[in-house]
């Protein structure tokens, strides 16, 4: 004869059980989670804008209205606290933004090098060439990136660049540039070679280079930026402020008088522009 066998109820936690509601979460917690989603919409939203615009200017150019030859002002871009909205770090890219006072320094530190035909090229350093667009816009600014959702950004200036092809450029680049910025995504030999290779075809013979990274490579950057237009390096007055890196970041240049490059005068004004940002 069969033999009943009780099967013991499934477990209920004490709360649940008394009543009969699922647990909720705590308040700080929904705050935080409410916050998150509304920055990630926040976002979506404004990429969206950019590109809607972005793709209205190609149609332009499609139908023959080319601004670059209308003789007509470059047109400011986002500020850098906007482009940090629109577009979050990917990691996996090794993205990580400046702080917005920094990236505005730099951009006063680099017009002061520059005229208005100036050919000035930022590899992979997207925060830079934002800062330094919406001071004030060259007509000959580049921007060299992988990450395709900066063509959004201004479709003629993006040029888009893989380092483990670092010479597969557009041909007008070559031997075209006077000022070039770079930030090597990692930190590493390999990276910095490709880079390299890739500053050797592109800059002209009496350029300035200008590099950010952190002093871990110092050593590499000793080695493989030896010669002009490339090196020898000099540290430069320069502070670097990532938002998120904790890392010993400096700048270096490749000019003679480059240990100065960066230095304000009291009133925070580097060659006519005004310290519009402010770290407190």
């Amino acid at each position: 004869m069969a033999v009943a066998v009780p099967v013991p109820p499934s477990p209920v936690s004490t709360s649940s059980a008394i009543s009969g509601s699922p647990p909720a979460l705590d308040p700080s917690t929904l705050a935080l989670l409410d916050s998150f989603i509304a920055e990630k919409n926040e976002e979506e939203r404004r990429f969206n804008e950019l590109a809607e615009q972005a793709a209205a200017r190609i149609a332009r150019l499609a139908l023959g209205f080319d601004d670059d030859e209308s003789g007509e002002e470059p047109e400011q871009i986002m500020s850098v606290d906007e482009y940090r909205v629109a577009f979050a770090e990917d990691w996996q890219l090794s993205q990580f933004w400046y702080t917005t006072p920094f990236a505005m320094r730099l951009a006063r530190a680099l017009h002061a090098l520059c005229a208005p035909t100036t050919s000035i090229a930022f590899v992979c350093c997207p925060t830079a060439f934002v800062a330094f667009q919406h001071t004030r816009p060259l007509r000959n600014a580049r921007l060299l990136e992988l990450d395709g959702r900066f063509a959004v950004l201004a479709p003629r200036a993006y040029v888009p660049y893989d380092m483990e092809d670092p010479t597969v450029l557009p041909a007008y680049m070559s031997a075209n540039v006077d000022i070039a910025v770079v930030d090597p995504p990692f930190l590493n030999e390999h990276t910095n070679r490709n880079i390299v290779a890739t500053l050797r075809q592109i800059m002209r013979p009496a350029g300035k280079l200008v590099v950010i990274t952190s002093t871990s490579v110092s050593d590499v950057l000793e080695r493989l930026y030896d010669s002009a237009p490339l090196g020898p390096l000099w540290r430069t007055k320069v502070d670097v402020l990532h938002g998120r890196l904790q890392n010993d970041f400096a700048c270096w240049g490749s000019w003679d008088g480059a240990d100065e490059f960066g230095v304000e005068d009291e009133s925070g004004v580097e060659d006519g522009y005004p310290a519009e940002d402010a770290d407190s």
